[in-house]
C-alpha cells in the first residue's frame, strides 16, 4: 500500500514539475523581426548534459501556439575561434560538429510548425535519423560553451550527395539557457524541411 501511494505521488509531483517546466518556456517566435522576413527560432534549454565525447547535449523546447515543441542538439564543445585578427580562418570547421535529433511528439510537432512557417508543404513526422552537420565557428574565441552565448554556422551534406544542401545558424547560450535556430537564406528552406522530417 506505501508503494503504491509512493507511486502516486511521484507521478503527481512529475506531472507539476513537467507542467512547470513546460509553463515557463520561451516562445517560438518570440525573437523575430517581422519587418526582416526570417523565421528565426529559439528554444528554453531544459536539459544539459556533457557527454563523454565532449559534446554538450542540449534538450531544447518551446511554446507555440499552446503547443510544446523541441528537439535535442548536441553540440561539440571547445571548437576554435573562426574569425583571427578580424580575418576568417578557413581551418576552423568542425566536421560532425552538431547533431539534431528528434525528442518525440514534441519534434513532430515542431516539424509541423516549421514546415508551416516556412511555406513549405506540412510535414507532422520528424526524422528518426541523428542528423550530423559541418560547424563553422563565428568567434573570436574558442567557444567554451559552458562560459556564455556562442555563434555558428551549420552546413548540412556539404557535398549534396542526397541534394539536401542546406546553411542555418545555431546559436547556444548555456549561461542564460537558450538555443537559436536563425535562417541563413530562404533558399534553403525546402531542404531544412526535408532533412528534418520523416522520409
Amino acid at each position: 500500500m506505501k508503494i503504491k501511494k509512493l507511486i502516486l505521488i511521484m507521478g503527481i509531483l512529475s506531472s507539476v514539475l513537467g507542467f512547470s517546466q513546460n509553463n515557463n518556456l520561451i516562445e517560438l517566435t518570440s525573437k523575430q523581426d517581422a519587418e526582416e522576413g526570417w523565421q528565426d527560432l529559439i528554444f528554453s534549454i531544459t536539459k544539459k548534459e556533457k557527454l563523454d565525447n565532449g559534446f554538450w547535449s542540449l534538450t531544447c523546447k518551446a511554446k507555440y501556439e499552446n503547443h510544446i515543441v523541441g528537439l535535442k542538439i548536441n553540440i561539440a564543445d571547445g571548437i576554435p575561434a573562426g574569425i583571427v585578427n578580424e580575418e576568417i580562418d578557413n581551418t576552423s570547421f568542425a566536421s560532425k560538429g552538431v547533431e539534431i535529433q528528434s525528442i518525440g511528439k514534441e519534434s513532430d510537432k515542431l516539424i509541423e510548425v516549421i514546415s508551416k512557417l516556412y511555406g513549405q508543404p506540412i510535414k507532422t513526422e520528424f526524422t528518426s535519423e541523428k542528423l550530423t552537420f559541418t560547424a563553422f565557428s563565428l568567434n573570436k574565441e574558442k567557444a567554451t560553451l559552458e562560459n556564455g552565448r556562442f555563434h555558428f554556422k551549420l552546413f548540412f551534406d556539404e557535398n549534396d550527395e542526397r541534394n539536401l544542401y542546406a546553411e542555418i545558424f545555431l546559436n547556444p547560450d548555456l549561461k542564460n539557457g537558450t538555443v537559436e535556430l536563425n535562417e541563413k537564406d530562404e533558399e534553403y528552406r525546402t531542404n531544412i524541411v526535408k532533412m528534418l522530417s520523416k522520409k
